[in-house]
């Protein structure tokens, strides 16, 4: 009896084993600052630098014991369905008196034109600007710059991995018993339901036009033998300190637009300079404003009148935002039309 004990102590000790389970994970940090400058130009949009580190960690878990799990199959058990379903479906029709069919009408307001001067004569001349008319500041217009303002903004991120190591061992039986199941379908009774659907459908059709507004372009080259210095005349609005880039020391985000605004890009990176943009919106008929942005665009935006072509009126609305920098954000400048100041937008 001894011997037989020994044995199966012998046995059950073979039984253990032992291993380790990794798991991986990583943690993300950041945080940005910004850097300030002064003098000089401000740039329009802030340069953004990143940095990021990686570290790794290591963790070892403390060691579980679980059973060793052996599993007895038994006589199946097996289940019978009774029941059927018999589904039935039907239609309920309801007929309204008319619909509406839409058509989608392109008008074209106006045609948006830059010019393009080509010297042959090999010169770049160098360009003096001046401004005619006068132009007076909305309440609590920019119109200096500031002595300090952000030139940079820098992002550091963090990475840390974390290797965790979960050792396991195994002793000891655990037996599961596993009962397969299965159905036998011996319908002895039906049960039916009903559904039903809905079907719209119009006794008569009703076509009506809605209007997309569309602009047109054109470059207009010139080709001339150019003098060393050339002068062009500005109107005072579009002075480079005069084109609206903050209020009250915040800078400007877009508000609400014209229902039938459109708005033209100009490729042409010389307008790019909201200053250019500005008298490229003066210079072209039926401009009712223009918007300038920090990635370097120039929109010219037009309002299309009912009765075809372009309308002096409303066209957009801006407000400040309290984290936008003045001259960092939209710079915006009424053409012959209206452009709204609706103060700050909460944020």
């Amino acid at each position: 009896m001894f011997r037989r004990i020994l044995s199966v102590l012998a046995v059950s000790g073979s039984l253990a084993q032992a291993s380790t389970g990794t798991v991986y994970s990583f943690k993300t940090e950041g945080a940005c600052s910004t850097l300030s400058g002064s003098g000089g130009s401000i740039p329009q949009s802030l340069p953004t630098s990143r940095t990021t580190s990686t570290v790794s960690s290591t963790i070892t878990s403390s060691e579980v014991t679980v059973a060793s799990v052996v599993k007895v199959t038994v006589e199946p058990v097996t289940t019978t369905l009774l029941t059927s379903l018999s589904v039935v479906y039907g239609i309920s029709t309801t007929t309204l008196p008319t619909a509406t069919s839409w058509q989608i009408a392109q008008s074209t307001v106006a045609t948006a034109t830059w010019p393009k001067t080509v010297c042959t004569n090999d010169v770049t001349p160098s360009t003096v600007t001046e401004y005619s008319g006068s132009y007076t500041p909305i309440p609590g217009q920019v119109t200096t710059i500031p002595t300090s303002y952000p030139s940079q903004v820098v992002c550091a991120t963090g990475v840390t991995w974390f290797v965790m190591l979960q050792p396991t061992a195994t002793s000891g039986v655990t037996t599961e018993t596993v009962t397969p199941t299965s159905t036998i379908r011996a319908i002895t009774t039906t049960t039916t339901s009903t559904y039903f659907y809905n079907a719209t459908v119009w006794a008569t059709t009703l076509t009506s036009t809605t209007t997309s507004y569309r602009m047109a372009t054109s470059v207009a080259t010139i080709s001339t033998a150019c003098e060393a210095t050339t002068t062009t005349t500005y109107a005072a609005k579009c002075a480079p300190t005069n084109v609206i880039a903050g209020v009250d020391d915040h800078g400007l985000v877009s508000g609400k637009y014209a229902q039938n605004n459109t708005v033209i890009y100009i490729p042409d990176e010389k307008y790019n300079d909201p200053s250019t943009c500005c008298q490229l919106c003066q210079d072209n008929k039926g401009c009712a404003g223009m918007m300038a942005g920090p990635s370097g665009f120039c929109g010219l935006l037009y309002v299309g009148a009912a009765e075809g072509g372009p309308a002096c009126d409303f066209v957009f609305s801006y407000q400040t935002q309290s984290n936008v920098f003045p001259l960092q954000g939209l710079w915006v400048q009424s053409g012959c039309g209206e452009i709204d100041y609706t103060g700050p937008d909460g944020v």
